[in-house]
């Protein structure tokens, strides 16, 4: 509530209240020893304050400062006059909480120079700046994008282990980017100079197989002409990674053993042995254990294989990266197929985030592509998006989640700038301040 203003008349005085409660901006003023004497609603919310609680309160006071810092807006406005913008100021409190507030502020002219005041506009943008700071703390790793936890934990496990030529065995559903993880495991390596061959287990039948990983001598079998290296020794010196590694066939599974424990084989009909200088990174979205259980799986190998077992969370549990991956292909889409689609609507990014993402971040891929095709503007909105994003909700995030990552994929199309990423939105920038003090 606007108080103490004996200079204007009641009915002026609730006119101006009434006015400065619809700005939607936090507004108060203090008078030259920095005591405050008036205050709107939206200052008072901002500030976390009863109504009427800041009123004749120093500044420090009210803000529960130890001292006043010497570049605030208010002191250097009241000492040298000129008006002050969007200076930012960290408030803790007393719980250990961190609150951002921006403060503006500039001199009201008065008939007598000692009853002036200094007028403060203040807005809570805690939000924004830990959008901001996530913006800074976003990682591409290796071609990886991700601000979730747990995507920085799986990075930090690679760049530890990396150095080492022990084998490891990538786990995750089908999509969540093994390949894309032991590419990074390879070029954090002493290898990553050398060759990196991939080589998909459950593309091959069992006698094809054999001959893609070990190789084969001329008349090794009918067709063979002449004789041919395998993946494992094309890859000497390198990486070797082996996908879908709980396909490979029993018979196999002995030989692969040996690579792995003595690092010899032996090509298809020669019984010679070949050293191989290389590490083996495996990955399987099936259960192995079950399959060793089972008696599908080789127990012996399966413990060579998991020297160092990585698991990769599916999308839908690190919701978290969707904007950030979204936007990373969205770039990359743009520069490919020359349209200019810089951001989604908050209605698309809120099927985003919704989505079960069965297909993981391949899937996502898909959809952001999709999306780039089919828009007709700049942003891509839900008709743009493959029906089926829309359609299977995977037991939806509360509003403020979907909100918050519709504001955080136009913060980061827009660089940062409030008016662009309000404008991306649909919304007025005050709008947009409302949301990141919500």
């Amino acid at each position: 509530m606007i108080r103490n203003m004996p200079v204007f008349s009641d009915l002026r005085r609730r006119n101006l209240e009434a006015l400065f409660d619809l700005a939607g901006v936090g507004l108060f003023s203090t008078d030259l020893d920095g005591r405050v004497r008036s205050m709107n609603r939206e200052a008072e919310r901002a500030l976390r304050l009863r109504p009427g609680q800041a009123i004749g309160l120093a500044c420090r006071e009210m803000l529960g400062a130890h001292m006043c810092s010497e570049d605030c807006a208010l002191k250097l406005t009241r000492k040298d006059g000129e008006p002050r913008r969007e200076h930012l100021l960290r408030v803790v409190e007393t719980d250990g909480t961190q609150r951002d507030l921006l403060f503006s502020t500039a001199f009201l002219d008065a008939p007598d120079p000692e009853h002036r005041e200094v007028a403060v506009a203040v807005r809570d943008v805690t939000e924004a700046e830990r959008l901001r700071r996530a913006l800074r703390d976003r990682w591409t790793f290796h071609g990886m994008v991700a601000a979730s936890p747990r995507m920085k934990e799986v990075f930090a496990l690679v760049t530890e282990m990396a150095p080492y030529d022990s084998t490891v065995l990538l786990l995750g559903e089908s999509g969540t980017g093994k390949e894309l993880v032991a590419r990074a495991i390879h070029g954090e390596s002493r290898r990553r100079t050398a060759p990196f061959v991939t080589v998909n287990c459950s593309a091959y039948s069992e006698g094809v197989l054999e001959s893609e990983l070990f190789g084969h001598v001329e008349g090794a079998f009918t067709g063979a002409v002449r004789s041919r290296v395998g993946r494992f020794e094309a890859a000497s010196g390198g990486t070797v990674f082996l996908d879908e590694v709980g396909e490979i066939p029993p018979s196999i599974q002995v030989k692969l053993l040996r690579v792995l424990q003595e690092r010899v084989l032996e090509r298809v009909g020669d019984m010679r042995p070949v050293p191989v200088d290389l590490r083996v990174v495996a990955a399987t979205n099936r259960d192995l254990r079950k399959a060793v259980a089972e008696g599908r799986f080789r127990e012996d190998l399966y413990y060579r294989l998991k020297v160092i077992a990585i698991e990769l969370p599916p999308l839908r549990d690190r919701r978290e990266d969707i904007p950030a991956l979204a936007e990373h292909f969205l770039g990359g889409l743009r520069e490919a197929t020359g349209k200019d689609v810089t951001a989604f609507s908050p209605e698309a990014m809120d099927l985003l985030f919704r989505h079960a993402w069965p297909g993981n971040v391949r899937e996502l891929r898909n959809a952001v592509e999709h999306a780039v095709v089919k828009a007709s503007g700049t942003v891509a909105v839900p008709a743009d998006l493959p029906p089926e994003v829309g359609r299977g909700p995977a037991g939806p995030p509360r509003d403020s989640d979907r909100r918050r990552a519709a504001i955080d994929a136009a913060l980061r199309s827009a660089g940062g700038n409030l008016s662009r990423a309000a404008a991306l939105l649909g919304v007025h920038r005050t709008t947009l301040w409302r949301w990141l003090r919500g």
